[in-house]
């Protein structure tokens, strides 16, 4: 089925292996869609056209007369099977501010001339099948926000990364072990997300990121982490959920960030020392489904978290948990536990009929 839409036109046709955007059609929208034997699709010049979206075809290039649209901002080419990319066939489109070729078979990209620019602010490139990014072939992206690269199969990624606009980095599922920041120029990134990699470490040098405000480094095998490495001034939330590790540690006499949400969850934490942690606007922290026995004074020196302090399915001592105030764990809607009096001996029951396991 291909439909062009600016509301109107639809065309059914399962067969059709070429279509023509006209130079004199009245639509700004065009939508080509599971069309399976689509392949072909030409471009004659056209003015009125702003957005092309074309899905579960059989495209293996982006048109080469893509340039015939020069209002156009916003291309999607999804779910293809195009295998390489030329940023030279949208060098010419001055309007182009969204390119997304996700789920295609994209292997390589080539580097527009040095002189260049793209004036893209958004270019989507997930589930496609990159090894290796050479950070070189971003260079005439001056403007670029967001950059995602979810789902393809890095093992690398060469520096220098150097981009003045970027505020959004991701690299989610794929097959990184390491990632050396050392070289990387992002003085704008805000959100920069790691998750479902295969990181041993935390990324070396992304320190001079200073403008980070969320980090997600969740589903990796980290081992060990340093909390003096997030010394960042605008870091607000860190995942560091379904990990390996074992230590949380600051060499800091205190370490004051500004932390909002920290999660810690999933991991193989037997204890974890606050006591050296300064963070007045924490609000959120998952400890849940490690090994700890205690928490040190944590309802006291967080007392933002409320039931956000997630704590269900660790080994609490009953020792660690008498000296709390009942009133805390009340409030804490009991550190959000699964409670119940499947408990063995160790318990301590906070309301009627409402048990907290400890041993």
């Amino acid at each position: 089925m291909l439909v062009t839409s600016s509301f109107a036109y639809t065309r059914h046709s399962y067969a059709q292996t070429t279509f023509t955007i006209p130079n004199n059609g009245s639509f700004e929208s065009y939508l080509l869609y599971k069309a399976p034997l689509l392949r072909y699709v030409y471009i004659q010049y056209n003015l009125k056209v702003t957005r092309i979206h074309i899905a579960y075809c059989s495209l293996h290039v982006v048109p080469k007369t893509i340039r015939n649209v020069p209002h156009l901002t916003s291309l999607i080419i999804s779910s293809c099977r195009i295998r390489h990319l030329d940023l030279n066939d949208m060098a010419h489109l001055k309007s182009l501010y969204t390119v997304d070729l996700s789920h295609n078979l994209i292997v390589s990209i080539a580097e527009l001339p040095s002189a260049m620019a793209l004036h893209v602010h958004r270019l989507y490139l997930a589930g496609n099948r990159l090894r290796h990014l050479n950070a070189r072939v971003l260079h005439a992206l001056k403007e670029l926000r967001c950059l995602v690269l979810d789902g393809n199969r890095l093992e690398e990624i060469t520096p220098p990364l150097v981009n003045p606009s970027i505020e959004e980095l991701s690299i989610r599922n794929n097959r990184l072990r390491t990632l050396n920041c050392t070289d990387w120029r992002l003085p704008q990134l805000k959100y920069f997300f790691c998750s479902n990699n295969q990181l041993t470490s935390a990324p070396i040098e992304w320190q001079s990121m200073w403008r980070i405000g969320m980090l997600d480094l969740s589903f990796n095998r980290l081992r060990n982490f340093r909390m003096d490495d997030i010394y960042l001034t605008q870091l607000r939330e860190l995942n560091l959920a379904a990990n390996e590790l074992t230590n949380v540690t600051t060499n800091q006499t205190q370490l004051r960030i500004p932390l909002e949400r920290l999660q810690l969850a999933y991991n193989r934490l037997t204890a974890l020392d606050i006591s050296r942690w300064d963070m007045p606007n924490l609000w959120g922290l998952g400890v849940n489904n490690n090994q700890l026995t205690e928490l040190g004074d944590v309802f006291l020196r967080f007392p933002n978290l409320d039931a956000m302090l997630i704590m269900r399915y660790n080994n609490w001592s009953c020792g660690w948990l008498k000296r709390v105030h009942p009133g805390d764990l009340l409030r804490r809607n009991y550190g959000c536990l699964n409670t119940n009096q499947s408990c063995p001996v160790g318990r301590m029951m906070v309301a009627e009929n409402v048990w907290i396991c400890c041993w």
